[in-house]
């Protein structure tokens, strides 16, 4: 979801298909860069709150954004290969 949200910088809005999907639909909107929506009503909701409230999710995306690694799920899959190779 960083990847999303880091590479394009724009407010993700969200229907989760998976719980997991949820729990980072959930993190995204506590932190203002989207909002979490179930259904078509909540979509139509969400997208009426962000272009009410734009700049405040500009400016937390900014942040988020200017803090991101795009090489941190790259450098992760390179640690857990290094662990699995280290346990033959």
């Amino acid at each position: 979801m960083g990847e999303i949200i880091g590479a394009n910088a724009k407010p993700v809005i969200g229907i989760p298909v998976y719980d997991e999907h949820t729990n980072q639909l959930k993190w995204i909107a506590e932190r203002k860069l989207g909002i979490l929506a179930k259904n078509k009503k909540q979509i139509v909701n969400a997208v009426k709150d962000i272009k009410s409230n734009y700049s405040e999710y500009l400016d937390k995306l900014e942040t988020f954004t200017n803090n991101f690694s795009d090489k941190g799920a790259k450098n992760t899959a390179k640690i857990v290969c290094e662990e699995l190779e280290n346990k033959k």
